[in-house]
């Protein structure tokens, strides 16, 4: 264990890189405590229909600290994605995508994350968990041939029902585990290839140790992170930002909710998963998106981020990223999914020409 932590610490990196490659560590360390808090709300969950939902305010209002181990555990979930949008947007502006195996691995990563937060979303078992549930799980059915029978295999029946709540939560409480082992893969490959620079030059003459600089910054930006949730969330303890009202209800199958929405990290899938009038047509559509970013590691691009044609470019995709997040909570009515159509298929337009 001294070894490998001696050869993590005695890593060249480049002198010139700013806090914006603090993020890859930062959101290491938020998936471990995300794992952790996982693992304790775990022991007092009730994977049950009938149960799950009183299990979830039994935690909250008579365990010990349990509402802020609740709210910890959710919040930090949009922390996660904040970080790792963050860390993507520092990729794409830095080229981190030419590393083709740590793209790779990245993008399982955002993959396996975005799923497990969705399975986490639904096990609270509110209006908005199990009709949430019943809509992504019904877009399955629109595959040929096998969508029946693969929405009725991953449901365990015939609905969204108690099976499909077990399954849920096996899947959310094993999956973070494949992502901690997946970003330690992800870590060195990243440290046999070497870290990227603003500059976009790969030189061994300008060079640090990680351990003699980096290393601390990583902490310090941990625990800068850690005082600015505390501090927030002690003065708004009793506000549950990450969650829609309508989850405070529990599910009601005879009552649906008249706007449907996941969480706002996923507005922008959603906004272009709605925006296709053919079911089919939306999941090729989120396919063709996820694909044409995996694809970027085919970019040859010798470009460095001061490159100015590379700034437009990331500055026009952070736009219709948030542009589409802000039409995934609009109604699904003209001019609204016209819109969504068109800022998915500038977005795509953007991806392949960057």
């Amino acid at each position: 264990m001294k070894k490998i932590f001696s050869s993590v610490l005695g890593i060249p990196t480049p002198s010139n890189i700013s806090l914006m490659w603090n993020f890859g560590s930062l959101l290491g360390l938020s998936m471990f405590m995300q794992v952790l808090s996982g693992f304790f709300i775990s022991m007092h969950y009730v994977s049950n229909i009938d149960l799950s939902f009183m299990s979830y305010i039994f935690m909250g209002k008579l365990i010990s600290n349990g509402l802020i181990l609740q709210l910890f555990h959710a919040h930090f979930s949009s922390i996660i994605f904040v970080i790792m949008y963050i860390h993507i947007l520092k990729s794409l502006l830095n080229k981190s995508f030419n590393k083709i195996f740590m793209w790779v691995t990245g993008n399982i990563m955002l993959l396996l994350i975005m799923m497990s937060a969705f399975l986490g979303y639904v096990l609270p078992w509110g209006q908005m968990s199990f009709w949430g549930a019943t809509v992504i799980t019904n877009i399955l059915s629109s595959i040929p041939y096998i969508g029946l029978n693969l929405t009725s295999w991953v449901w365990g029946g015939f609905s969204v029902d108690n099976a499909t709540l077990n399954r849920f939560f096996s899947l959310h409480f094993l999956v973070p585990f494949l992502v901690l082992f997946l970003s330690m893969i992800h870590l060195n490959i990243l440290h046999i290839k070497g870290s990227s620079n603003q500059m976009g030059v790969y030189s061994n003459v300008d060079k640090l140790y990680f351990g003699k600089s980096f290393f601390f910054k990583d902490f310090v930006s941990l625990f800068m992170l850690m005082f600015f949730y505390f501090f927030v969330l002690m003065l708004y303890l009793d506000q549950h930002y990450s969650m829609a009202k309508e989850n405070f209800f529990p599910a009601d199958p005879l009552n649906t909710p008249l706007h449907i929405k996941p969480e706002w990290y996923f507005m922008f899938a959603y906004a272009l998963l709605r925006s296709v009038p053919s079911k089919i047509g939306g999941i090729l559509s989120l396919a063709l998106l996820f694909l044409l970013f995996l694809l970027l590691m085919f970019n040859s691009s010798l470009y460095s981020k001061f490159f100015f044609f590379k700034k437009v470019v990331v500055s026009l995709l952070i736009f219709l990223f948030l542009i589409l997040t802000n039409l995934g909570y609009k109604m699904i009515e003209y001019p609204f999914t016209e819109m969504s159509l068109f800022s998915g298929v500038f977005l795509m337009f953007m991806l392949f020409i960057l």
